[in-house]
């Protein structure tokens, strides 16, 4: 299978009032790396989502290495060799990753042998320069592995045009420059085409050949990479606004400690230690960052601190209080955390966002005061 070129034109597509695209034209170039570019609500994911088939588009043609083709659903989009990595997970967190990728096919047979399957899947990883273990539930890896399966997954379904929503946004950098590498070499073998969205200029300059910004539902341009700068991106998307290329940081001395880790040790969901005798001290108006490739300990220190998960041993520390993650603990310091899938522990998905920032306070006295609290 060769890379593909698409062509989507003339879309547009509004909810209610709202016009969510007017009038949109995009060329992806066969073996391209095109990025999509915009602020958030400009449009982006519902350009390529009616492209996939999960919106039906107001109007709009697309164009599949020149031949008009129609997509009234993703299993139509698939069987064309259209492939999706969503922003949020799509894998099912209670089966294995062999088991994901496995029933993901179109060609099952009555009876799977699960020993060859495993097989072929390990020696298809042997191709790619990162893999995922095969074996292990995908609720119990790490986000950014969620992440690598995720696009493995739509190259071993042998999906040829790709469109990645937010690919690198749980990765570290060199986790992403490992995954984008791979994915460009394959474009410029002419074996797959990219569509990423993404708002990492960094990754744009370094990977992609093309450009694209939407604003506000509407058409900016398409321009060649090397046309353009990091100033004349923002000013794309944003319009003329003064935007500030560095931030400016004022040396001042760090306060007292606010935050204390003495010897904290936890085990991971299988009883492997994931933090080991670590100590730690973060002071008033500092900014600490925790740094690591995926599945070094991070979540389970963060889930920790929130209250999520128990430590084996240690002891936190805040403000000078012994602190054990209790609710009313959290409350009084005034601790909040931002999970790395706050689809999955840090709210209820199914309900809005009121209904969300009331549930975390609607049984208490004084809600009015605790909702200022829980916003630090």
């Amino acid at each position: 299978m060769s890379a593909p070129s698409l062509e989507l034109i003339g879309f547009s597509k509004r909810f209610g009032a709202l016009a969510a695209l007017d009038d949109v034209s995009v060329k992806i170039e066969a073996g391209a790396f095109h990025a999509l570019l915009g602020e958030n609500g400009a449009g982006k994911s519902t350009l390529v989502k009616c492209a996939m088939g999960y919106y039906a588009a107001d109007q709009g043609e697309i164009l599949l290495n020149g031949r008009q083709i129609e997509v009234r659903h993703p299993r139509q989009a698939h069987e064309l060799g259209l492939g999706m990595v969503y922003q949020h997970f799509t894998l099912v967190p209670n089966m294995t990753v062999l088991e994901n990728f496995v029933l993901s096919r179109g060609d099952l047979p009555a009876v799977i042998d699960w020993a060859t399957e495993r097989r072929q899947l390990k020696d298809f990883f042997s191709t790619t320069p990162f893999a995922v273990p095969v074996d292990t539930a995908v609720g119990d890896l790490a986000a950014g592995q969620k992440q690598k399966a995720e696009i493995l997954r739509q190259l071993y379904l042998k999906r040829n045009l790709l469109i990645l929503d937010e690919p690198t946004s749980v990765l570290t950098p060199d986790e992403a420059d490992e995954v984008l590498s791979t994915l460009k070499r394959l474009t410029q073998a002419g074996d797959l085409t990219i569509v990423t969205i993404t708002h990492k200029f960094r990754e744009v300059n370094a990977f992609c050949d093309t450009v694209t910004v939407l604003r506000r539902g509407r058409l900016v341009g398409t321009r060649p990479t090397r046309e353009l700068d990091n100033d004349t991106m923002a000013e794309m998307m944003v319009g003329k606004r003064e935007t500030r290329s560095a931030v400016e940081r004022e040396a001042r001395t760090p306060g007292k400690a606010v935050l204390r880790i003495e010897g904290l040790s936890v085990a991971d969901h299988v009883g492997q230690s994931a933090v080991d005798g670590l100590s730690l001290e973060i002071r008033a108006g500092e900014i600490v960052g925790i740094a690591g490739v995926s599945g070094n300990g991070q979540r389970e220190l963060v889930e920790t601190l929130a209250g999520q998960r128990h430590a084996e041993g240690g002891q936190v520390f805040v403000h000078g209080e012994r602190y054990r993650a209790t609710r009313p603990e959290m409350i009084r310091h005034r601790i909040a955390c931002l999970p790395e899938e706050p689809l999955r522990n840090a709210c209820v998905a199914d309900m809005s966002v009121a209904e969300n920032m009331a549930l975390r306070s609607f049984d208490l006295a004084d809600r009015k005061s605790t909702r200022l609290n829980s916003s630090h």
